[in-house]
């Protein structure tokens, strides 16, 4: 976006197409990819934000590997008489002299290439002198200092300095970018004992069936599952040194600190770590208590980890059972279940959990009376 700007004021251009590959010629884009669709969508979001921008599915309209020569071709058919530039940047303009017919690219149009310091205006320079001798090419440098940064780390950090937020809401809404199941298996089977994992995952198949069930997508719940205790296996001293380090505020009395942490600490490590969605995030902090006004994705958590397959506490099965039938009564029955046995051992239940539980039991009495 910035770049793009930068070259509509130094250029003084009417209007720039923000044109995503089809089928890009030069690489394989890797499994679990955003789809053509998604890139031009995210294009036309970051477009919108910017004046004499717009985005243009042009190579997303053809067949076969999106060559710029057959693009230009193109559009000179769509607007005789236009003066065109191709933008691009310097690691671009260094091999542009291999790419597909450059000598008819060079024809077509002129090249628009950003600078990133003077190190690269220098590279620039030397480069055009040697395309406008070879294949008679024009060469326009546009200054725009931007991050050292590859686009594969801003897919993998998804920071908001990086991105703006509406296409960083679209990013999230829409999954994109995560990474696969399998490694994030992998990685929290690194961090727990087998035993622990065994219950993961276990959880993650019960919330699997369940998210069938009801509604919610396969990745999103099985990814909260698999993430959900994931700092199970730290000491109080390292769960302690997480919260300070990432200013987590906690209100468990002792008795309750050493089974309820994990679940802040864990949503914390799956937004952090794993660049996890806020949906997933906050499935993961209430798995443990429950919550007033739950989602479905944090009412299937909460109870996938209660009466997953490893789990057998006297009851368990009937609980199985109505997970699969009807969500809201086996949330208000897990919520149940959890304060009595904590009344049990002769403490009292969290107060997130009796608020929610209260509330639940409320808005029944209130539909049966209406």
């Amino acid at each position: 976006m910035a770049a793009a700007q930068a070259v509509v004021s130094a250029l003084g251009l009417d209007r720039l197409l923000l044109m995503p590959a089809g089928i890009p010629p030069h690489k394989t884009l890797p499994e679990g990819s955003a789809t053509s669709v998604q890139r031009l969508e995210m294009c036309r979001i970051a477009a919108a934000q910017m004046d004499r921008v717009e985005a243009c599915g042009l190579e997303l309209e053809r067949q076969g590997p999106s060559y710029t020569v057959d693009t230009l071709l193109e559009l000179k058919e769509r607007c005789p008489g236009a003066e065109l530039w191709m933008v691009m940047g310097t690691d671009m303009v260094m091999s542009f002299d291999r790419w597909r017919a450059p000598e008819t690219i060079a024809r077509l149009c002129r090249l628009a290439v950003v600078a990133r310091d003077r190190q690269d205006r220098q590279r620039i320079r030397e480069k055009a002198a040697w395309l406008e001798a070879h294949l008679g090419a024009s060469v326009d440098i546009v200054d725009n200092p931007v991050l050292p940064i590859s686009s594969t780390q801003v897919r993998e950090s998804l920071s908001p300095r990086l991105l703006h937020p509406a296409v960083l809401d679209y990013i999230r809404e829409n999954r994109l970018y995560l990474p696969p199941l399998e490694r994030l298996r992998q990685e929290v089977a690194a961090r727990v004992s087998p035993k622990r994992m065994a219950h993961i995952l276990g959880c993650e198949r019960m919330a699997a069936q369940m998210a069938a069930r009801y509604g919610t997508d396969d990745y999103g719940t099985r990814a909260a599952a698999i993430l959900h205790d994931c700092t199970k296996g730290l000491s109080e001293k390292e769960q302690l040194t997480l919260c300070e380090k990432w200013n987590i505020m906690y209100d468990y009395d002792e008795g309750d600190f050493a089974s309820l942490i994990h679940a802040d600490t864990g949503a914390e490590t799956a937004r952090r770590v794993f660049k996890m969605p806020p949906d997933i995030v906050e499935a993961i902090r209430t798995h443990t208590t429950g919550a007033v006004c739950m989602t479905t994705l944090q009412k299937i958590l909460y109870v996938a980890d209660m009466c997953e397959e490893t789990r057998s506490w006297p009851g368990v099965e009937g609980l199985r059972a109505l997970a699969l039938t009807d969500l809201e009564a086996a949330v208000t029955s897990a919520m149940e279940r959890t304060a009595a046995f904590i009344r049990e051992q002769g403490r009292v239940p969290y107060y997130r959990t009796l608020d929610a539980l209260k509330i639940r039991k409320s808005a029944v009495e209130t539909e049966e009376t209406i």
